[in-house]
């Protein structure tokens, strides 16, 4: 079951309680990039009915890795005190430890691409508890 609320700050959190996952690999994409020239792909494994991995990142159309962009990196580290290296390391783990979309936190200074990383988990845990492996296109425009 997936229900939105409001959280601190105007934020939106995602719950969502999981049973057993299906065995596989699920993926979503974003349609769209956005203003800044990047698009989301993610990635997760499971095995056994649990999250083994998880690889949220974002390219832009030449394929470069956000988690990879030096400039990037610091200057919204410089702006907000996190950077891509920090925040997506830390949000993939939380997916991996909690096994649960709803339980991910938000990583300061990386609210909104916290917030779309769970909703954007909380779509691919859906599609594991059915064993749906298609990929998952998200219109983002």
């Amino acid at each position: 079951m997936r229900r939105r609320r409001a959280g601190e700050n105007g934020t939106t959190q995602v719950d969502v309680r999981h049973g057993t996952f299906e065995n596989g690999t699920y993926e979503l994409v974003e349609a769209n990039y956005d203003d800044n020239g990047w698009r989301a792909v993610f990635t997760i494994d499971v095995e056994d009915g649990e999250i083994v991995t998880s690889d949220y990142n974002e390219y832009n159309e030449e394929g470069a890795v956000k988690t990879e962009d030096q400039e990037y990196q610091e200057a919204m580290a410089e702006q907000t005190g996190v950077g891509p290296q920090e925040y997506v390391e830390e949000l993939n783990n939380q997916l991996v430890t909690s096994q649960d979309a709803g339980q991910i936190d938000t990583v300061s200074g990386a609210t909104t691409s916290s917030n779309k990383f769970q909703e954007y988990a909380a779509m691919l845990l859906n599609a594991a508890e059915n064993g749906s492996t298609d990929t998952i296109e998200v219109d983002n425009d």
